[in-house]
């Protein structure tokens, strides 16, 4: 019998990279190595348990890479924008008038090409996974350029594809859907109840524009596992449950909880919290975008989509995601 296969995950212990170790976890034909910056944390020993072997390695130290990378057949990178933007040890990082969270994407983008340039000398490899998002700048012909944690991934995109031709004949692209988890956890996108008790999804995203919804933690995997096993590379996959309007993303919570629920559209600019002025203007030029050009961008015909696939994933509903909440959390005891 041939000896397993090795998966290299990034983030092992995140919502995308956990989910991608669930999926090879079940499949005897490959070994997962979970990568992870605290071997010891209760995330990394229950991958240990399972069978994963756990290494330590960290995005802020490209020199772990290599060791990390030794062997692999392949390997699925993902990176923290929002880590990197609300960790307090780099409030005061940014260039003299440059915003924290410009100063975040550039700094997002570094750190995945130091992960291209690893994975481009890894003598095995077979598959490179790139969990990425679309280049809002340069599909909105520059009218939407504040866009920071969508263009720092696509930007370290375009920096292997022009630098790695060899490795990009290898490596598909996963653009992750909006999380379902912002609405539970997210105080910018959570439902909020009015006076009447109906529940409402404020948002400066149309009633009428569709948006990829995805729960990052168990439908990363299962697109992933395609992507790697049976799809060709040179991929490009906007990766989602339920491309949803926002009107049925309301209708679906209905019909999850019995609770009556309405999207409510907010004027540009506006947020249901209070926010800093950096964060305002991307979040400004992030629905906006959606507003006009698409989630994934629209006019990207390299785009595909889950039903592409070969062997689409089954996936859950957002109805069914909803259905599992725990309401307190969301709104309060």
């Amino acid at each position: 019998m041939s000896s397993p296969k090795i998966i290299v995950i990034l983030g092992a212990t995140g919502n995308q990279g956990g989910s991608v170790a669930n999926a090879f976890l079940e499949d005897a034909s490959w070994q997962v190595r979970a990568l992870s910056r605290n071997i010891s944390s209760p995330k990394a020993q229950a991958l240990a348990a399972r069978g994963a072997q756990v290494v330590q390695a960290d995005l802020d130290k490209p020199e772990t890479f290599s060791a990390a990378f030794e062997g692999a057949s392949a390997i699925f990178a993902v990176s923290d924008f929002w880590g990197i933007y609300g960790n307090p040890a780099n409030a005061d990082k940014a260039k003299p008038g440059q915003s924290l969270n410009a100063w975040a994407g550039e700094y997002e983008t570094q750190q995945l090409k130091a992960v291209i340039d690893a994975v481009a000398k890894v003598p095995t490899l077979e598959r490179f996974i790139l969990s990425s998002l679309t280049n809002v700048t340069k599909w909105s012909k520059g009218k939407y350029t504040r866009v920071y944690h969508f263009d720092s991934k696509a930007k370290a995109a375009d920096y292997g594809r022009e630098k790695y031709p060899d490795l990009w004949k290898k490596t598909s692209i996963f653009q992750p859907g909006m999380f379902l988890s912002n609405y539970v956890g997210n105080p910018i996108m959570k439902p909020v109840k009015n006076a009447e008790g109906t529940v409402q999804f404020l948002w400066n995203v149309k009633a009428n524009v569709r948006i990829p919804f995805i729960a990052a933690d168990e439908d990363t995997g299962p697109v992933v596992r395609e992507l790697v096993v049976n799809e060709p590379a040179g991929k490009n996959i906007i990766a989602y449950r339920e491309y949803l309007t926002v009107q049925e993303l309301a209708s679906a919570f209905t019909r999850a909880t019995g609770l009556k629920a309405e999207p409510v559209t907010l004027p540009k600019g506006e947020f249901p919290v209070p926010l800093p002025d950096e964060l305002k203007g991307e979040l400004e030029d992030n629905f906006a975008a959606f507003n006009e050009f698409g989630y994934e961008s629209w006019d990207d015909t390299d785009v595909i989509h889950p039903r592409d696939l070969k062997s689409p994933p089954s996936l859950s509903t957002v109805e069914d995601f909803f259905r599992k909440q725990d309401l307190s959390t969301i709104f309060g005891a």
